[in-house]
């Protein structure tokens, strides 16, 4: 799974999260930095909640929640500011 959102008012950030179930990858990069990157292979947990600051003059604060399906997929719900921006549903 996929997807990017726009962070920030005036101080525009970009948040890139890629998830690869089948290879048990995980890559979440700000602006094309990493922030957070692993990779598990087996005893995935049922919810990961991913939280980090952008560093700029407004200095965001987003959160990732990352909800595992009963077999296959993911339910990605994003928070910045403790505000709800995206919803992404993915069924393999």
């Amino acid at each position: 799974m996929k997807f990017t959102i726009a962070v920030g008012d005036t101080d525009k950030h970009v948040v890139n999260f890629n998830f690869n179930q089948l290879r048990g990858t995980l890559l979440i990069q700000v602006d094309d930095r990493t922030i957070f990157q692993s990779t598990r292979v087996f005893n995935e947990p049922l919810r990961e909640v991913y939280r980090f600051k952008i560093e700029g003059p407004e200095k965001p604060e987003v959160r990732i929640e990352k909800r595992r399906k009963q077999l296959f997929g993911h339910h990605n719900t994003v928070f910045v500011n403790e505000r709800l921006v995206g919803v992404f549903d993915r069924f393999f």
